[in-house]
């Protein structure tokens, strides 16, 4: 009796342990085959990196590299010269890609622009900073606030507008620092839905007809305003597809053509695109694949021959891009 009872016990410990290898044999087979499935919700860049590809219509003819730790905005002045802002100086480039000067700064450069004389506006943080085409100070502006973060700056003939993406607002004014006006803030009796800025990129530029452009990067717009400060026009949509701008807040940079086309660039999918003055893709200046992983930042600038300058802070050099000239038979 006592032997049965043994042997029924020993049985049972068998059964029940088969079956809790069976179990989490099953389990671990399960959760392993689900950790190989792939993540419906991955943010996956990837398979989007080869769109737009049979649309490059540009080519890389040149580079110059910036021996600066980091490198932050460039723009183009007078005579073609190139000013890229880096650490605690602005260098001044010859069209020939040599240091023709250095301007010291205590804060570095976020942003800058040019005027026609030369003189050298830049964003110090929370201020503008004037210089004189020698270097000289010219003027130092008051800050508009305390959440001023200084990002962009566009010049017209008689205006200074500064992007500022801690107020999400555009500062416009005069040439002697004055602030006339405050464009953008949310205001829907004006059919104004604000600027959504998740990210310190918030650009602003001047088109040929002295008309302000701000990209609006949350809502993937560019918006045009009218003297007043009111919405003349946009143009954009959300998609990771070539034609559109994707991730949380494209585009981060844009500047403008002499006929009035626009020249953009992303991060996240980092490129660089041209589309034509009502907002339809027109062709692809740098594909991802011209890009290092991570690379964000992409400045742009363009020169009175149209070749578009684009700062790339990873290899920290501005590089440059002319657009082809179809072959015969091709229509570009």
């Amino acid at each position: 009796m006592k032997d049965k009872r043994q042997r029924a016990v020993t049985a049972a410990v068998v059964v029940v342990s088969v079956a809790g290898i069976l179990y989490f044999g099953a389990r671990a087979v399960r959760e392993g085959s689900g950790r190989n499935r792939p993540n419906p919700f991955e943010y996956d860049l990837e398979r989007f990196k080869e769109s737009g590809a049979g649309l490059v219509r540009y080519a890389e003819t040149g580079g110059i590299r910036v021996e600066r730790a980091n490198v932050t905005a460039i723009a183009v002045g007078p005579d073609d010269r190139l000013y890229v802002a880096g650490d605690d100086a602005v260098l001044i480039f010859d069209t020939c890609g040599a240091v023709e000067a250095t301007i010291a700064v205590e804060t570095p450069a976020g942003c800058l622009a040019v005027d026609k004389n030369g003189d050298l506006y830049l964003g110090l943080g929370d201020h503008v900073e004037v210089r004189r085409g020698g270097g000289g100070a010219k003027s130092d502006w008051e800050s508009p606030g305390e959440k001023a973060i200084l990002t962009s700056i566009a010049l017209s003939s008689a205006r200074v507008f500064v992007a500022d993406a801690g107020s999400r607002v555009v500062w416009e004014y005069d040439k002697s620092g004055r602030r006339v006006n405050k464009i953008g803030a949310k205001d829907e009796s004006r059919d104004i839905p604000g600027f959504i800025i998740p990210s310190p990129f918030f650009d602003v530029a001047v088109d040929p007809d002295g008309f302000l452009w701000a990209a609006n990067p949350g809502r993937h717009l560019l918006q045009n305003f009218t003297p007043d400060g009111n919405i003349r026009t946009s143009w954009g949509k959300s998609s990771m597809k070539v034609g559109g701008f994707g991730g949380c807040c494209n585009p981060t940079h844009f500047a403008v053509l002499e006929d009035g086309s626009f020249v953009t660039s992303e991060k996240g999918l980092a490129r660089v695109k041209v589309y034509d003055r009502l907002g339809d893709l027109v062709s692809v200046v740098a594909a991802p694949d011209a890009f290092d992983p991570g690379t964000v930042g992409l400045d742009l600038a363009v020169d009175a021959s149209q070749r578009i300058y684009v700062l790339d802070p990873r290899r920290k050099m501005v590089r440059i891009f002319e657009k082809q000239t179809p072959r015969q038979g091709e229509s570009r």
